[in-house]
């Protein structure tokens, strides 16, 4: 169950109060120890379904992986009782949210989500978004920004659970990124990886262009490093990643079903922001 949310015990809150403070648990859990909880929460409940919930999290602290309670983020029971309802209109609104030191403004919008209300056989209650699909997508928006000096650590923090289910350990990931016209960026890596007893810096760069069908096209991709094995390695894989040159990624058509861009921007300048539309 480790998808799902824990909200406290069974039953479901009955008024909006109750579940904002049951969310305000969750947010509290997600910080690390001893931050004080300056998120604000509004909600309000109509029946089953979720009629509002707004959620300013500026301020917020997004602990990093060993820092997480998860004894109070995710159930430990069984599933035994299911009940589905609707998000009908979520926002979340962060000018700034803090993740792993980069300064995060969040602000996104999305209508009639999908989730189910879930008791354990622990008698516990907790959340489970569903997935999308193409008889009920997601509509919304969403606004991300990230100071561009510190997008590399935002990247990571966010992308850190992944990496340690792969048993690779990232010790710096610095990621640049500059616009070189309106729909085209240059990006360059700079990262030190681990796995098992294997460590190596790794340097990487690489053009993107990106259509009005969104899709990305990349270019003058190069990678290697500092280590003479991983180099060899790399060098032998040269032909797998050059592969990728000139090829169009198809944004649209990897997106899960239920999720459809109506337009993405991305603006450098000394931040980096994106902007997409869910139709």
């Amino acid at each position: 169950m480790a998808e799902s949310i824990l909200l406290g015990h069974a039953p479901r809150p009955t008024d909006g109060a109750q579940l904002a403070k049951r969310i305000r648990t969750v947010v509290i859990a997600a910080e690390p120890a001893g931050i004080a909880c300056t998120s604000i929460i509004d909600a309000e409940l109509d029946g089953a379904d979720i009629a509002r919930l707004h959620l300013d999290l500026t301020g917020f602290i997004l602990a990093g992986e060993v820092d997480r309670d998860r004894a109070r983020l995710e159930p430990q029971g069984a599933s035994v009782g299911w009940e589905s309802a609707v998000l009908r209109d979520l926002r979340v609104h962060a000018c700034p949210m803090h993740v792993s030191g980069a300064d995060v403004t969040l602000d996104a919008q999305l209508t009639d989500v999908p989730f189910t209300w879930i008791e354990t056989d622990l008698g516990e209650l907790a959340v489970d978004l569903a997935r999308p699909t193409a008889d009920r997508p997601l509509h919304g928006h969403a606004m991300v920004s990230v100071p561009k000096a510190r997008i590399g650590k935002a990247v990571l923090g966010l992308a850190e659970s992944a990496l340690l289910d792969h048993g690779v350990s990232v010790s710096k990931l610095e990621l640049d990124v500059e616009s070189t016209g309106p729909r085209d960026l240059r990006i360059a890596v700079d990262a030190k990886v681990r796995k098992c007893l294997l460590g190596a810096s790794v340097r990487g760069t690489a053009s993107a262009s990106i259509d009005d069908r969104m899709g990305v096209t990349l270019s003058d991709i190069q990678v290697d490093s500092g280590n003479p094995l991983v180099s060899a390695m790399l060098g032998a894989m040269r032909g797998k990643i050059q592969a990728y040159e000139g090829r169009r990624i198809d944004l649209a058509s990897e997106l899960p079903a239920g999720v459809s861009l109506a337009d993405v921007q991305v603006r450098v300048t000394d931040a980096v922001t994106i902007e997409a539309r869910l139709v």
